[in-house]
């Protein structure tokens, strides 16, 4: 199993040879191979850097996530693959005929687990209310229609942050910390939903016709508290005024390679994406949610 992260901050040029990646960077001259096989994700931190289309080819039939960045180095598109599953039509007509009952008790699933791990990261970090967040667990009713997710979120946010006047979605550095992970386990996710034959703009919850991601919106609510924890541990005491610096950004691709227990088997928590996706294909063909598995944290 793949399992090396590159990300990449400096001047390159990228290219396949003898199934190894290549990378020659433009200030040194100097080269670096890696076999395919063993990477997991590419990240492309910098505009300075050209890929060959053989290289991208191979990358797709190894299933390694390219992923490349704007201007303010934010996640800001990813290769996907497209049919690459054996069973690719199934999968298609299996999402499609999903009902909408299921596609709510699916939801619920989410709902549950997403507070669950909201409680461990409170937990892991010595911080309060995460037996509040626990109580909220049995009262998500199916399609969470009492929006238990919201309310779970006004508990767990102040207490990520404590002494902090937090705001989500303000443009200061713990939003900054959170959207980098947040991204990145976003496109992980679109990447193995498309590799797996999913049409990633149909979600069951999310239903953005401006969203080419729907799906992968839903599957990254159990996630986002891990890259939580994350981002909470890197902000520490500085000032929420500082900007994400390059150390930052490297630390929380290195979420990636974290290790995690996903039904009682220790791997990487990027491996964990194409297990999540696979699944969702499970849990639908059975219409049993409970199928539907998420990461957890190690003990």
């Amino acid at each position: 199993m793949a399992w090396r992260g590159v990300h990449l901050s400096r001047a390159a040029r990228l290219r396949v040879e003898h199934r190894n990646l290549v990378i020659e960077f433009a200030d040194s001259g100097t080269a670096t191979r890696l076999p395919l096989e063993d990477i997991a994700y590419l990240i492309l931190d910098t505009p300075e850097v050209s890929l060959t289309g053989a290289l991208m080819t191979r990358m797709s039939q190894c299933s390694i996530m390219v992923l490349g960045c704007d201007d303010r180095h934010m996640p800001a598109w990813t290769s996907q693959p497209w049919g690459l599953h054996y069973r690719q039509a199934e999968v298609t007509n299996l999402q499609l005929e999903c009902s909408l009952p299921l596609k709510k008790r699916l939801w619920q699933r989410i709902v549950c687990e997403k507070i669950r791990a909201q409680a461990v990261c409170l937990e892991s970090l010595g911080a309060q209310n995460s037996d509040l967040l626990r109580a909220l667990i049995p009262t998500v009713q199916s399609g969470d229609t009492g929006n238990v997710e919201a309310r779970a979120a006004v508990i767990h946010f102040p207490s990520l942050f404590p002494e902090r006047n937090f705001l989500r979605h303000t443009d200061d550095l713990p939003n900054g910390l959170l959207n980098y992970g947040y991204s990145l386990c976003r496109s992980g996710l679109a990447r193995y939903l498309c590799a797996h034959g999913f049409i990633p703009s149909l979600g069951l919850f999310h239903r953005s016709m401006a969203n080419a991601f729907n799906l992968a919106d839903d599957l990254i609510e159990p996630y986002r508290p891990f890259v939580d924890q994350a981002a909470a541990s890197l902000l520490g005491d500085r000032s929420s005024s500082e900007a994400l610096t390059l150390d930052d950004r490297r630390a929380l691709a290195l979420l990636l390679e974290k290790p995690v227990s996903y039904e009682g088997e220790e791997m990487t928590f990027f491996a964990t994406f194409a297990l999540c996706v696979q699944s969702l294909r499970r849990a639908m063909d059975a219409k049993e949610p409970e199928m539907l598995t998420f990461p957890i944290p190690l003990s």
